[in-house]
Formats: structure tokens, C-alpha cells, sequence
């Protein structure tokens, strides 16, 4: 009998086994890589309505309560995303706190928390100086030399 040339069936099957295997591990590594991409997607938009969120809440001229909580929904690129604003106290009576959660949906998992304060503005505003004989206003104290 003349010896052939070649691979036997055995080790064809096993190379096509070692292939699949890779393929699989290939395979799985990519689809992980776009869930990542996606959830990393939503979290920066839901951190974009967090910061838009409050910033509204900085810039509306009306004190916060002292506790309570708001709701509400906002669009962006193209989608509505729910937010909550729970508002507290903190140990500083000048201070309120604002948590807002930002979800996909109604129901859907927190994607994006944001923690805010506010003072609440002084009840007096502080005493002007009056202007000097020229109606001007007091010049700036000039720095001493140094000895």
C-alpha cells in the first residue's frame, strides 16, 4: 500500500471543532461590544437630561422646597426620557439638596443620577457704601509697603 498524502477525517473534524470554538469566543467578544456601546449610549444621554434638568431647576428664579419631589419628561435625540428631582434639606439651613434620576422609560432602570445644591439667597443685600463728596465711589484701599 502507498502512503497518501494529506489529513485523515479525524484530524479535518478536529480542526473544524478548534474553529468553531474560536468563532463562538469571536463571536460573543463582538456582540458584548456592541451591548457596551449601547449602554454606554443611553447612560450619556440620560446624564445629558440629568445636567439640563438641573440647570433648569438652578435658573428658575423660585426657591426650591425643602422637601418633595418633581416629575417630568424631556426629549432628546429623539427620545422621551422620564426624570424625578427629589428635593431635601441638608444640615446647613441656607442649603437645599436635589437628587435627579433620569430612566429610559416609565418603568425602565435608573441610567443616570445627579446630586445639586442651591443656597437660598440672602434676605438683605449687603450695605453699599455711600460715595465720597465727588460722587464718586470710595476708591479701593491701596496696599501698604512692605517694611
Amino acid at each position: 500500500m502507498k502512503h497518501r498524502a494529506g489529513f485523515t477525517l479525524l484530524e479535518v473534524l478536529v480542526a473544524l471543532a478548534v474553529l468553531a470554538i474560536a468563532m463562538s469566543a469571536i463571536i460573543r467578544a463582538a456582540t458584548q461590544s456592541i451591548e457596551t456601546v449601547s449602554v454606554l449610549r443611553e447612560q450619556t444621554f440620560a446624564s445629558w437630561v440629568a445636567l439640563n434638568q438641573v440647570n433648569q431647576l438652578l435658573l428658575d428664579a423660585k426657591p426650591w422646597p425643602d422637601e418633595g419631589s418633581r416629575a417630568g419628561k424631556a426629549d432628546l435625540a429623539g427620545r422621551a426620557w422620564r426624570w424625578e428631582a427629589r428635593f431635601a434639606k441638608t444640615e446647613d439651613p441656607d442649603l437645599r439638596r436635589v437628587v435627579m434620576t433620569v430612566r429610559a422609560g416609565e418603568n425602565g432602570p435608573e441610567l443616570s443620577k445627579l446630586m445639586a445644591f442651591r443656597a437660598t439667597p440672602p434676605k438683605e443685600p449687603p450695605p453699599a457704601k455711600p460715595p465720597n463728596a465727588a460722587g464718586q465711589p470710595p476708591a479701593p484701599p491701596t496696599p501698604k509697603p512692605a517694611s
